[in-house]
Order: C-alpha cells, then sequence, then structure tokens
C-alpha cells in the first residue's frame, strides 16, 4: 500500500501541464489534437502554454501513471486517432490537488487551472480554497510592500525615484505585482459573491450573458 509521502511525491511529479490535461479530460474525452488547441494561442494565457510533442509526451506520462486512458478510433486517413479519457484515479488525484494549500509566489497559470477545476470541490472546499488564496495573496502583498520599503530606505531614496534612477524600473515593477495581486483578490472574492447569492455563471461581472455556453 502507498503511503501517503509517496503519494506526494508521485503528485508532486505531476507538471502544470499534467494537471491542465487533467483538468480539460474532466470535462469530457478529448483526443490529442484537442487538447493541444488549449495550450497554443489565446487559450495559452490561460492555461500552461506547450506544443503537440510535449502534449503527447505528458500524455504518455499520465497514462503510465493510471491517471488516463484511451481508446483507439479507426479512420480513414493514414493514422487511427486515440481519444483521451480520465480514469477515476486521475479524478481523485486532481481532486487531492485541489484541496491542498497554495503557496507563496505560486504561477498565475497554476491559479487558472485549478480554478478551471473548481467544479469538481463542494462548494465548501471551493469557498475554504478561495479563502486561503486571498490570505496568500495579501501575505504576497506585504512582501512586496516591505521589500519596497527595506530599498527606499537602504538606497535612501524617495518613491517613485527619479526616473533616471536605477531602481525607478523596479519600484513600478513592484507596484505592477502588488496591484496584480489586489485584482487578483478582488476577482476571488468575486467568485465567492456568486456563491453566496446563489449565482452561476450564467451571469458575468458586468451583468452581460457568458460569451461560453459549453464546457471548456
Amino acid at each position: 500500500m502507498a503511503t501517503s509521502k509517496s503519494k506526494t511525491k508521485a503528485e508532486a511529479a505531476i507538471s502544470l501541464l499534467g494537471y491542465t490535461l487533467l483538468s480539460l479530460l474532466a470535462r469530457k474525452e478529448r483526443t490529442g489534437y484537442e487538447l493541444s488547441r488549449f495550450t497554443s494561442g489565446v487559450r495559452s494565457m490561460i492555461f500552461a502554454s506547450s506544443g503537440h510533442s510535449n502534449i503527447y509526451k505528458e500524455l504518455a506520462k499520465l497514462k503510465k501513471r493510471k491517471y488516463v486512458t484511451f481508446r483507439v478510433v479507426k479512420e480513414t486517413r493514414p493514422f487511427d486517432k486515440k481519444v483521451y479519457t480520465l480514469t477515476p484515479l486521475g479524478l481523485e488525484t486532481l481532486r487531492v490537488w485541489l484541496r491542498s494549500d497554495p503557496e507563496l509566489f505560486v504561477t498565475r497559470r497554476e491559479l487558472n487551472i485549478r480554478v478551471h477545476a473548481l467544479w469538481l470541490l463542494n462548494l465548501k472546499e471551493a469557498r475554504a480554497f478561495l479563502d486561503k488564496q486571498i490570505g496568500i495573496i495579501e501575505t504576497e502583498i506585504e512582501s512586496l510592500k516591505e521589500h519596497s520599503s527595506y530599498l527606499q530606505k537602504s538606497n535612501k531614496i524617495g518613491l517613485p525615484p527619479p526616473p533616471q534612477h536605477p531602481l525607478f524600473g523596479t519600484y513600478f515593477d513592484i507596484m505592477l505585482e502588488i496591484e496584480k495581486r489586489e485584482l487578483t483578490i478582488n476577482w476571488c472574492k468575486w467568485m465567492k459573491r456568486q456563491w453566496n447569492t446563489g449565482k452561476t455563471a450564467r451571469t458575468s461581472r458586468n451583468g452581460r450573458a457568458p460569451l461560453l455556453s459549453i464546457p471548456q
């Protein structure tokens, strides 16, 4: 029987691309080509970006770990196609990852992928995840502000620094990171409000109908 330690190592071996594929397959079965469409073009701004060859390499790893399986569909073309399906083990592995605590300074895409699969958790678990995420981001904001103050004091400069000062760009980089995190906190709170008011994805932040009406 696998220990919790060995399970943690197995889960850690899954890349962000791997979790992206598991999340997409949790919604419906797809071919490798269909999966690759989510990791290129405009969708790559949401999910992990990757080329076709890496998609198939990752699918092979997931199949080896029994997280996904596939069936072969005969085609008139030279090659038959494989249609991939999430296994019960793959679904549970994805849920375990979703329930795990977020860490400081994770990539934006990791948060995107977790939110993409958030529907797999019950409302209590989903709210708890967002609360933890908000707390983590607030800690990050405080760390960024402390670093900004440290730069100001150690270099004996006012903020913002003069345009020709070496720290001019650094200061504005820090401000950008703070504002992005403040926006993310508001985004998480907005999602929570949708649940608290009993609303679903039928309404958007501006009250308009959503662009997507089918699972993606």
